[in-house]
């Protein structure tokens, strides 16, 4: 079968997007000489090794510079007043940083390779394209760790069934479901509050340290006492040493100290994206940049302390009604999650979908290590079980980027075009579509 390698997409260096180069059609095969058909199939082959090259490079230097960025922005988190200074070299020569940074040269240029092939295949640039070179692409993913891949696998696992099922809502195959993201936060809030206080192996335990850091009062042995040990009378929470004065004047006081705290968390996730994504916003309009970063960290910061306080005023409610010695009963932590994740009204729409995408991936982790512990409902494992969920979920998030963008949020949708590079010229000429309902 001859392959015409002539149709393949190239960088447009205008305008920054992707176009279809079309074949040489069989009058011009017929009006020049075969050597000098062959000689321009080398030059567009040399073209797109040299892309492919170029595609590595880059990414192989912007996966450097984020992993030393991560540990800088971690290192200098976890100590505010620089009590010593950071040692960048210790940051960049090491393992982890030379497999991320292979991985984000791999998988763009993997996945633009492979476009570019199949395009010269199929004469043109279908959807399905995208979705199979995103998901062959997401193999490459094997070059990473166990942990890094399968806390990127349940990662990408969310957003793809966030955008299919925003998909299917917006097509009218599902019907849309008011305040559907409240409900399934409030369903992941309920599952991991419980496994916080009673069953914390389960959890990815840098999660689960992070929320013990939020919670500030309860610590491991707090929570194994009240919610784990056998006691043989009720404990107050002065007894517990969870607070000392009343739970409702600790719970007001708790409130207003850990705003502060909290705003430190917020301030560098929306500071970063901005520096990343859109520079150009900050030198064009700063009084507005500072205006809705100042309004978007206040409302994180009001929502994550309320979700905070929620959760641990409803334990001392249903505890002090229930009267009951330890361990307390299931409902109580159960409750208390669902109730803290009504914070969420308190975010803005647009960021709703974001937050409940995040918290998916903690649920399919707990999840997970429950099925490969339980005896009855275990689920058989895979030889690169989350290199193979990983591309799946590729797939579908990368079909969805080039041909249903609104169905990704805005962050996810400005990771991929840093990473990869923007939509193909094709996908920009289908009509955009506009998502009515966010679901997820």
């Amino acid at each position: 079968m001859k392959i015409d390698i002539c149709h393949h997409g190239v960088d447009n260096q205008k305008d920054g997007t992707r176009e279809v180069l079309p074949s040489s059609d069989k009058s011009s095969e017929n009006n020049h000489p075969h050597s000098e058909t062959a000689t321009f199939n080398r030059k567009l082959c040399f073209k797109i090794f040299r892309n492919f090259v170029l595609r590595f490079l880059r990414g192989f230097a912007n996966g450097t510079l984020l992993h030393l960025g991560v540990k800088i922005v971690a290192a200098l988190l976890r100590n505010p007043v620089r009590k010593k200074n950071i040692k960048i070299w210790q940051c960049i020569f090491t393992k982890d940083t030379v497999r991320i940074a292979l991985f984000c040269a791999l998988y763009p240029s993997i996945y633009h390779l492979l476009v570019e092939i199949l395009s010269a295949l199929q004469k043109q640039q279908n959807g399905w394209i995208f979705g199979i070179s995103g998901g062959l692409a997401g193999l490459s993913l094997a070059v990473l760790k166990t942990s890094t891949r399968q806390t990127l696998a349940f990662f990408t696992l969310s957003r793809a069934l966030g955008s299919g099922i925003s998909t299917l809502v917006r097509k009218g195959i599902l019907p849309a479901v008011p305040f559907f993201e409240v409900g399934v936060f409030c369903a992941c809030g309920s599952l991991l509050a419980y496994c916080v206080s009673s069953a914390p192996s389960y959890m990815n335990q840098s999660y689960y340290r992070t929320l013990l850091k939020w919670m500030r009062d309860y610590s491991p042995e707090k929570f194994h006492r009240l919610f784990v040990e056998p006691g043989d009378r009720f404990l107050t929470c002065q007894e517990t040493g969870v607070h000392e004065p009343t739970c409702l004047y600790h719970a007001v006081l708790a409130y207003l100290y850990s705003l502060p705290g909290l705003a430190k968390i917020y301030l560098p996730v929306y500071l970063i994206p901005v520096f990343l994504f859109k520079r150009a916003t900050v030198m064009d309009k700063p009084m507005h940049f500072l205006q809705s970063l100042s309004k978007n960290t206040a409302m994180s910061t009001v929502f994550l302390a309320s979700m905070i306080s929620l959760a641990k005023g409803t334990i001392c409610l249903l505890r002090n009604i229930s009267h009951r010695p330890p361990p307390c009963p299931a409902y109580v932590p159960l409750t208390a999650g669902a109730v803290s994740g009504l914070a969420l009204l308190l975010e803005r729409p647009s960021r709703r979908k974001e937050l409940v995408l995040f918290a998916i991936p903690q649920v399919v982790y707990v999840i997970d290590n429950f099925m490969k512990g339980s005896k009855l409902c275990s689920i058989p494992k895979f030889p690169r079980g989350f290199t193979l969920l990983f591309a799946l979920s590729m797939a579908c998030v990368m079909y969805s980027f080039e041909r249903e963008p609104q169905s990704l949020t805005t962050l996810i949708r400005g990771v991929l075009k840093y990473f990869i590079g923007p939509r193909s010229r094709s996908s920009l000429d289908v009509s955009p579509t506009v998502c009515s309902h966010d679901v997820t």
